[in-house]
């Protein structure tokens, strides 16, 4: 397994890590509260990419 962002910290209380594993890519999210972890495959994973992309543009647009 390949760390890619091994637990950066991206907030005060949120923790963001990505592995690369053969056919899957990792994401692991955590809070002091709670924390998720999601397996893609590649295709899942750039539609996922894609998707946050298209968030961040409308949440720009509203900034």
């Amino acid at each position: 397994m390949e760390e890619i962002i091994d637990e950066k910290k991206i907030g005060e209380k949120l923790t963001i890590g990505v592995q690369a594993e053969a056919d899957e890519v990792g994401l692991y999210l955590a809070s002091e509260d709670v924390s998720a972890s999601c397996a893609f495959l590649p295709e899942e994973w750039d539609n996922f990419v894609a998707a946050v992309k298209e968030a961040d543009e409308a949440i720009q647009k509203k900034i």
